[in-house]
């Protein structure tokens, strides 16, 4: 099939034909990189991961960036999550003497203030007894233990830190697995109580029917002390769709799973089970916010829209928080309603930390100009309430959380740039008891953070969130740079986590550096409106975006393009190779940890064919030409000055693959790039963390700050 090329302002255009996508994705020299396991990628990646670490270990500050970031980590940590599980507190501890984490537990008070936790689980312990390079996935942990005793739990073991986990039966109490108690082998797999004895399970093992990106299809019925295999399927979903995920609601007889069909990332299908398996599907639209089911209580199940609607013959708005009464109480026909509202120019962000059920209220964080605030509304006499909690500071992140539905408290968690994490235990009064609060890592005072915009090149404001120092030296100031934009999901403020860098980016900020998030379309900050504004063909409406709030710091005075540097993971990962190879004039070194950079083979590698919604179907001729204009992979250019590139990745990332890394680390060297490649062996999506990859951590800051900081 041929295929004629043009090039235009540094992008590639394209004329194809409708099999090129397919005739592109195998036409690919590069297609050995891909295998993660494969020997000959492997001595590739170890051998330029080698090299990467002697060139950055010899760089003017490595030294001083490693002891600085030791000593860092040697400091009390920040406070893990806690949560209240009845009588008990639980929490997953984590420093650098126990980088894989404690399992502690303690018993709560009538404040929910603890301090003498008891290891009940050592996850490094766990690795040497049984040979496995286990991490333990906490993400579920609120709901892993079954109520009300919430002392049997479903652990979540990944050899390697990928997404194949072992689900093991553990007694929190006695603080060991349940012999003969459930267990699931490894595999891409979910499980939620239904009851004592009785789980709602689905497992990739084997042979069993798999959605087009590898993850389970059918979601079963398990009693205990039968095999797996013999377990009732009560839900399939179809060979095409993305994922399915579910949770379960109730006590009891009454306990019901909540299953949510990811057709796409923007299209969904829930159904409701019984302890007997019987289906009933819910009247809410496909077109739902991500991600498709967002809570539930014991009597409703929380979605949001994503377009205006009318269901059960009643007009809804778009963004309009709505609930299904799953009572048997309810009237056919009434049962869904308005749990919220928002106003003209307020947005609802529920996805990671921005919802919350408790007994009789459902928490939902406002957000107006990137500034938030905690709403409650509680079903009462057939109709929702809405009431104020708290409003946060501007630059302030707010999360809120429940573990359980037999209270109205919940917690919220209060952090920022320079602002300590603080987790508050909240009551129905609105009365705050502070259950923990992050060490203090570095003095902020000599710091502020500012809400800003900037004008994208089609005319859409863009606002963004800037730390800076109080009293800057002179000359264009050293700046940091990450987003997202993808999947509807927001980026904010945090202190010294994950998303903007962790306890490293202390080091950038004592040296007198600053760092942005521009809020670009893809993400949620605007509701769902801003997610499809840059989804498939309109993707580079989130770089347009992001380069627009770059030149705009630059045009104003306050940094210049060799002063700038971008980092960011997953599809921030892809953001920041994308601008890296669209527009190299303008900035001074890039990192991209776990990304996406081969658009048209990313349905191969990893679980990307779940994401095609998102960025194109490469047999549609017009989507295909739309990624070949920013894939970074097919976008390096030999003769184009770029700047220095730290590309990272885990050979067990079997969520996007290490071929995306691979192979643009590959490309960049042979077009004459500073380039430099790291892939560890262990640590899954997740395999820049300070703790269990300090060497890392260090090498990409001393990086960072070797290319930007120069005249500073």
């Amino acid at each position: 099939m041929k295929t004629s090329f043009r090039f235009s302002s540094g992008l590639l255009a394209m004329a194809i034909t409708a099999a090129s996508g397919q005739a592109l994705a195998a036409d690919d020299d590069l297609l050995w990189l891909e295998s993660p396991h494969d020997a000959k990628a492997l001595d590739w990646a170890r051998a330029a991961t080698a090299q990467t670490r002697q060139q950055l270990g010899a760089s003017p500050s490595h030294a001083a960036v490693a002891g600085e970031l030791k000593a860092i980590l040697a400091q009390p940590p920040a406070e893990p999550d806690q949560y209240l599980l009845g009588e008990r507190v639980v929490r997953f501890f984590r420093d650098a003497a126990h980088p894989y984490g404690l399992l502690q537990t303690a018993p709560r008070s009538g404040a929910g203030v603890k301090r003498d936790w008891k290891t009940v689980l050592d996850v490094a312990a766990l690795r040497q007894s049984e040979g496995i390079p286990f991490e333990l996935q906490v993400f579920t942990l609120g709901s892993a233990c079954l109520a009300p005793t919430y002392t049997r739990c479903l652990l979540r073991l990944s050899p390697g830190g990928g997404d194949e986990v072992e689900i093991r039966e553990f007694d929190i109490g006695q603080g060991a697995f349940v012999a003969d108690g459930f267990k699931v082998g490894k595999s891409r797999a979910f499980a939620e109580w239904m009851g004592p004895d009785t789980l709602l399970v689905a497992s990739a093992l084997n042979d069993a029917p798999k959605t087009l990106a590898g993850w389970p299809a059918v979601v079963n019925l398990w009693s205990r002390g039968t095999p797996l295999a013999s377990a009732k399927p009560v839900y399939q979903a179809q060979a095409s769709d993305a994922i399915v995920q579910f949770s379960t609601v109730g006590n009891g007889a009454d306990t019901l799973g909540v299953i949510g069909r990811a057709i796409d990332y923007s299209t969904f299908e829930v159904v409701v089970v019984d302890a007997q398996g019987k289906q009933t599907k819910l009247p809410f639209p496909q077109a739902l916010k991500p991600f498709g089911v967002l809570g539930a209580s014991a009597r409703h199940v929380i979605a949001q829209l994503a377009h205006d609607e009318t269901i059960e013959g009643r007009p809804y708005k778009a963004e309009t928080v709505i609930a299904y009464d799953t009572s048997a109480s309810a009237k056919e026909g009434q049962r869904v309603s308005a749990v919220y509202v928002p106003a003209a120019g307020e947005f609802v962000d529920p996805a990671f930390g921005g919802l919350a059920v408790t007994r009789d209220d459902v928490l939902l964080l406002s957000n107006r100009n990137l500034r938030q605030r905690v709403v409650a509304a509680r079903f009462e006499q057939g109709r929702w309430k809405q009431r104020q909690v708290f409003e946060a500071q501007p630059g302030e992140t707010v999360t809120v959380r429940s573990d359980g539905h037999d209270s109205n408290e919940f917690i919220a968690s209060v952090a920022g740039f320079v602002t300590p994490r603080s987790q508050y235990l909240i009551n129905e009064k609105g009365q705050r008891t502070l259950l923990a609060q992050d060490p203090v890592l570095m003095d902020g005072s000599g710091y502020t953070t500012e809400i800003g915009s900037a004008t994208s090149r089609d005319g859409t404001s863009i606002d963004y969130f800037l730390l800076k120092p109080r009293k800057p030296a002179a000359g264009p100031q050293p700046l940091l740079m990450t987003g997202y934009g993808a999947f509807g999901l927001s980026m904010r403020p945090g202190y010294f986590d994950a998303f903007v860098g962790g306890p490293a980016l202390k080091l950038w900020l004592e040296r007198g550096g600053a760092i942005a998030i521009p809020a670009i379309r893809g993400g949620g900050e605007r509701g769902a409106a801003w997610h499809m504004a840059a989804i498939r063909e309109k993707r580079q409406n989130s770089y347009d975006d992001f380069i627009a709030v770059t030149e705009h710091l630059i045009k104003t005075g306050f940094t210049s393009a060799d002063h700038v540097g971008i980092f960011g993971m997953s599809n921030g990962g892809l953001l920041t190779a994308t601008l890296g190879t669209q527009r190299p004039d303008l900035f001074g070194a890039v990192v991209s940890d776990v990304p996406l950079t081969d658009l048209i083979r990313m349905r191969h590698m990893g679980m990307g064919a779940a994401w095609m919604n998102e960025y194109g179907n490469p047999d549609d001729p017009a989507q295909t030409a739309a990624m070949l204009k920013y894939s970074p992979y097919q976008n390096v250019r030999k003769g184009t000055k770029y700047p220095p590139f730290l590309v990272t990745i885990s050979t067990e990332d079997n969520r996007v693959g290490p071929g995306h890394a691979r192979k643009l680390a590959w490309r960049l060297q042979q077009a004459g790039a500073t380039t430099y490649f790291y892939e560890d062996e262990e640590g899954g999506h997740g395999v820049s963390d300070a703790f269990r990859n300090p060497e890392l951590m260090a090498l990409r800051m001393s990086f960072l700050i070797d290319n930007l900081m120069g005249q500073h």
